[in-house]
Parts: C-alpha cells; sequence; structure tokens
C-alpha cells in the first residue's frame, strides 16, 4: 500500500520510539553484566534501524555498549606485521543472489594469497560459488552457527580465526556484532578493514573499521559527518566485477515470446529500488515513458516480482513487458539484451557494471539535484560515474530511442562502457589497489569508539530512507524483525522486549486463566504465589465447572490453594473469580495455559526490569522525542 506523505513523521516517531527501547534493552543487559544478551539485543537493534529507518546511519552509543561488555578493562593491539599469506574474508550470510557474496568471492579470486572465509549467521546453503573460490586458493570454510549456537561463543571463535591471519576483511550484514565483538576482544589482533557494502543505510562496525573501505567515494561525506568515522581512517576500493560467462540469451528470448527483430532493454534490480516513493515516480512510471517513445523496444526486468503495476504497464504493451522475478543465474538475460536500463529512483551497485562487461550500453535517468541528500541513491560507480545520464524521463526515453535504432551506437557506447568499467574493477590495477589498502590497514591503530562522540541524526536522510525502503503505514514492531536470530530470540529477550513495549500503557497486567484451574492445583499454586509478589499482575479466573452463579465451589477451591502456600484471599493479589474476562487496558492476548513454561514467561515477563521507566537521557530517548 502506498504510503502518504503525512503518514512518514508517524512512522519515523513510531521507529524511533521502538529502536529506543531495544537499546534500553542493551543497557540494561550490560547494567546486569549478561555479555550474552548485550549482543543478542544489540544485533535485534541494529537489525531494527536497518530495515526501519530512525534517523540514523549508525550509533556509536549501540557499539560503545558492545564494545565495553567484551572489552572489560582490556585493550586491543593491531599486529599488522604479520605476514603468513592468508587473509579471513568474513561474511554474516553468503547468498546466491546478492551483490555482497559475490563481491567477496571475486575479491578472493584476486587475491594470491590464501583466503579463509567465516561465515557468523548463515541460515541457507552456502553457495557454490563461495565455497569454490575458497578451495581455489588453498583456504577452508568455516560456518558458526551450527556448531556455535550463542553470539559470544561465535565472536570468540572468529576471533581465534582472525588470530591465524596477515588481514580481516569484513562483509558483514549491517547487524553482525559477532564482528564487531571480536574486532574488540582485548589482545593482539590482526588489522581489519570492513567493507562498506551497506554504504547507503544503517550498519553497526566502525568499532571493528581499522580502515573503512568504500566502494565508491560519494559515500565519503555521510561517512564522516554521520556515521563519524575518522577520515583518515576512510579509504576507496572499487567492488571487483567479472564478465557473465558465456550464456544462451536466444533461448529465453523464445521462452519469454520476444519478437526476433525486437530491441531489448534489460533492469535487474530489487523491487525496493525500483519502486515509487509517496507522490513520485517508479521505473514503471520510466519504461511507460520509453515504451512508447520507442515501439521495437521490449523491457525485461529481472530480480523484482510481477506487482500490479508491471501487471498493468505489461498490458498497455502487449508482448513488450516481462516482469521475472529472481532468477538463480542472471547470464541469460545478460545476453538476452541489447541495452541496460538502470533501476530508478535508487540505482543498482553490481548489476549495471556487470551489463558494462556484458558489452552493452548503460543509460540511467538521475533526477535528484545535488543538493539533495537523495541524489547520492543516483550516483554510478567508478567506471561509469563519468558517463552522463538523463535528468528527465524524456531526455532518457529519447537516448533510449536512439540505442535502440541504431545497432552500430549500441556496440560503440557498450565498448566505451566496457573499456571503463574493466579499466577500474577487473585489471591488475585493481590489485595494485587492493594492495594498497591492505598496507594502510597495517599501519593503522585499532579502531576506536570512545572518543567519537553521538552520532548525529539527520530529519532529511530519514526521511528519504523511510520514502524509499518503507512500505509500511505504521512503524514497524520489533518482534516482525527477529528472523535473524533465530532460537537466540529467546524467552529472556522475548519477555523484556515484550515489558518495555507494554511499559506505560496501563498499571497492570490482565491474564486469563484456561477453564479447568481445580485440576492443577499445583499449578494453580504456583500462579497465585507470583500474583501477590507481582503487584502489577491482575490474575482472572473462570468459575470451576458445574460451579453454582455464587462461585461457591470456586471460592472454596482457591481458598484451599491459597492455604497450601500461606497466603489468603486477602494478600494474594489482585486475583478474580468471573465467568468471562473483563475489558483491562492491559491484557495477554488468549488464555493462559497449566504448563511450566507458560509461568516461567509469564514470571520473566512480570519481573522484567523494562516495566520501570525508563531514563531520559539517553541517545535513544532523544530519537524516541524526535530531536
Amino acid at each position: 500500500m502506498p504510503r502518504t506523505q503525512d503518514a512518514v513523521p508517524g512512522v519515523l516517531a513510531g521507529n524511533r520510539r521502538h529502536y529506543a527501547l531495544l537499546v534500553r534493552l542493551v543497557r540494561q543487559y550490560a547494567a546486569q553484566g549478561d555479555v550474552e544478551h548485550v549482543l543478542r539485543a544489540a544485533m535485534l537493534a541494529a537489525n531494527y534501524a536497518w530495515w526501519t529507518p530512525v534517523g540514523l546511519l549508525g550509533d556509536l552509543e549501540l557499539e560503545r555498549l558492545v564494545v565495553d561488555a567484551v572489552r572489560g578493562p582490556g585493550s586491543v593491539t593491531v599486529d599488522g606485521g604479520r605476514r603468513t599469506g592468508r587473509v579471513l574474508h568474513v561474511l554474516s550470510e553468503a547468498h546466491p543472489v546478492g551483490g555482497h557474496t559475490r563481491l567477496a568471492w571475486r575479491w578472493m579470486d584476486r587475491d594470491d594469497r590464501t583466503s579463509d572465509v567465516v561465515l557468523t549467521n548463515q541460515s541457507l546453503p552456502v553457495p557454490d560459488a563461495l565455497a569454490a573460490s575458497v578451495r581455489a586458493s588453498g583456504g577452508v570454510l568455516r560456518d558458526l552457527r551450527p556448531t556455535t549456537p550463542a553470539l559470544l561463543d561465535r565472536a570468540v571463535a572468529l576471533r581465534a580465526q582472525m588470530d591465524r591471519a596477515d588481514l580481516v576483511v569484513l562483509h558483514v550484514n549491517p547487524y553482525d556484532v559477532v564482528a564487531l565483538a571480536a574486532a574488540n576482544l582485548p589482545g593482539h589482533r590482526p588489522p581489519v578493514v570492513y567493507e562498506n557494502h551497506a554504504d547507503l543505510g544503517f550498519w553497526i562496525g566502525v568499532g571493528a573499521a581499522d580502515v573503512l573501505c568504500d566502494l565508491r567515494p560519494e559515500p565519503h561525506l555521510t561517512d564522516v559527518a554521520l556515521r563519524r568515522v575518522p577520515e583518515e581512517r576512510i579509504a576507496v576500493l572499487p567492488m571487483p566485477v567479472d564478465a557473465m560467462a558465456g550464456a544462451d540469451g536466444a533461448e529465453v528470448r523464445r521462452r519469454l515470446g520476444i519478437r526476433p527483430d525486437a530491441v531489448v532493454a534489460l533492469t535487474v534490480s530489487d523491487s525496493w529500488k525500483v519502486a515509487a516513493p509517496p507522490g513520485g515516480r517508479g521505473l514503471h512510471d520510466v519504461v511507460d515513458k520509453v515504451l512508447h517513445v520507442s515501439p521495437r523496444l521490449t523491457y525485461v526486468l529481472v530480480g523484482t516480482a510481477p506487482t500490479p503495476v508491471w501487471e498493468r504497464l505489461a498490458r498497455r504493451y502487449p508482448g513488450r513487458v516481462h516482469v521475472v522475478g529472481r532468477v538463480p543465474d542472471p547470464a541469460p538475460y545478460f545476453a538476452l539484451a541489447d541495452l541496460y536500463l538502470e533501476s530508478y529512483p535508487t540505482f543498482a551497485g553490481t548489476s549495471p557494471l556487470e551489463a558494462a562487461l556484458a558489452g552493452l550500453p548503460v543509460v540511467g535517468l538521475a533526477d535528484v539535484p545535488g543538493d539533495d541528500p537523495g541524489h547520492l541513491f543516483q550516483r554510478w560507480s567508478p567506471g561509469l560515474a563519468g558517463r552522463p545520464a538523463a535528468t528527465t524521463p524524456g531526455a532518457l526515453a529519447l537516448a533510449v530511442h536512439r540505442l535502440a535504432a541504431d545497432a552500430d551506437l549500441r556496440r560503440r557506447e557498450g565498448a566505451e562502457a566496457q573499456a571503463a568499467v574493466r579499466a577500474v574493477h577487473d585489471n591488475p590495477g585493481w590489485r595494485v589497489r587492493m594492495e594498497q589498502l591492505y598496507e594502510r590497514a597495517r599501519a593503522a591503530q585499532p579502531a576506536d569508539v570512545a572518543h567519537l562522540g553521538d552520532s548525529p541524526i539527520d530529519e532529511r536522510y530519514a526521511s528519504l530512507l523511510l520514502r524509499s525502503a518503507n512500505p509500511m503505514e505504521t512503524s514497524h514492531d520489533p518482534r516482525a524483525l527477529v528472523l535473524a536470530l533465530g532460537d537466540l530470540y529467546d524467552a529472556t529477550l522475548e519477555c523484556d522486549l515484550v515489558a518495555g513495549l507494554m511499559c506505560g500503557q496501563a498499571a497492570t497486567l490482565q491474564v486469563r486463566v484456561a477453564p479447568g484451574w481445580t485440576d492443577h492445583p499445583a499449578w494453580t499454586a504456583r500462579l497465585l504465589a507470583l500474583s501477590a509478589a507481582a503487584p502489577r499482575l491482575r490474575v482472572s479466573m473462570p468459575f470451576a465447572e458445574g460451579d453454582d452463579a455464587h462461585g461457591t465451589t470456586s471460592v472454596t477451591r482457591l481458598t484451599e490453594v491459597l492455604a497450601g502456600v500461606g497466603l489468603t484471599t486477602e494478600n494474594c493479589g489482585d486475583v478474580g473469580l468471573e465467568s468471562t474476562a473483563p475489558h483491562a487496558a492491559l491484557a495477554l492476548p488468549g488464555e493462559l495455559q497449566f504448563t511450566d513454561e507458560a509461568l516461567d514467561r509469564l514470571g520473566k515477563l512480570i519481573t522484567s526490569p523494562m516495566w520501570e521507566d525508563a531514563p531520559a537521557t539517553r541517545a535513544g530517548d532523544l530519537l524516541a522525542a524526535g530531536r
């Protein structure tokens, strides 16, 4: 559902309240000395801020909580003199389809050293190409999640693998606390390079980045201003890109039913990069203009689901619009294409470079002014950056029309793009720049977030990210983003999070007991003891089966159970015998079942310190206040 512009401030405020709560969770566990739950809650907070914009591109307060928890009074030193011939590459998850995974194995393929890989949170089968790159270098791939469930144990295991290497390169997800923690365990370690593939959004890892490796120059300003990365720690190394292996585009053309004489324009992109922001244009609007101007043109979109806007466009141009969704190998589609149309309103990273290496001319629409933070979303990577992009849909349609009508022009512009990209992304010069990056890391002091201050909030950038990436009319509930934690989202974290979400809604929390409590006296006694000790808990109990209208049997049985634990109806807390549960401002859904697990969870929930009012002097509270 498209979000109205008026909804943006409310959604952003809700996001900030939720993020503030998650940071408060981290602080609470830090105060308790619970390092494992510091890491789990920090992982959830970072994942939330990545998926749900809050106005931050990083959070140094959150990083300091993690660093202090794992480092204690110890210190970290960097040993840049190691020369064992091994480089460790670290990924959170490796995906068969995904630019940063391909980036990692291409990096390894260009490095003559032995390349080891550690996966900190893999939930899918490891891509064959990544495993093959590791084997070809003589390295070893280790997956920590199956054998090392706890995050702190993963950090210790990762640090042990770091200590075998000369250098470490992090290609991690924005939430990866394991890498941040491992780099900050006390003692000597090799230099760490943080590869910044998520340069448009939130991530944690400044405290692990002895050198931050940007893939293009444009993020430099936001690195310094919004992430607080010291300028001397920032380097640029364009992403390595390979030409696509030979593939049969003719077979795809036949399968899609594309005319033999049609000129094919291709886009390969995630859905969010082509979706229209509220009140703005999406790629479907641009393609509509392009197809109208060029009747010979057929358009193919890979990586995006066939949503209603694309289905309408396909009906408007029968046989000329093909939206094929995600595919395991896009190579046949590059072989099919005659030209490449950059995604819009957000440019892609890897795909246009791959198109250029395939000899395709690349065209795009960049219509955001240079003084708007949104221009970062419409900048090409090195190699294509010097090529002009159209600034209006009409100009883009005209550029595509010229290419569609002239095969020689397509060949010339494709060859120029191919040469420019190859010179930057796939030649001996890239290896020279890689070695220069390594030498900078060897000479660096260990990253330290202790004195970098607080991470600033940028309102314009927050609204921009929200319009671009979040299709919700309301703020995400943090519980919707716990998937990355898997089984690590345990009862402690769940109950503390729920308590924090409920805090302030009402003075008491009501639970309704399932029918049949008289058959479970020990369980009922435990519940009543919990009620007596928890003033904020209200227990609603149904009448015993077959009882009279006065509840005579129910009162008798309840009194007996209370006496068994030294309680009476006067001191058992807020307990009511009721035929139906009354309306309550705050109540757990459903009925409380007769299991020890249910009472354990209720006990954790009702005694959680997250019920207490949050202190008002945190960065998270500034976020919640919208400052």
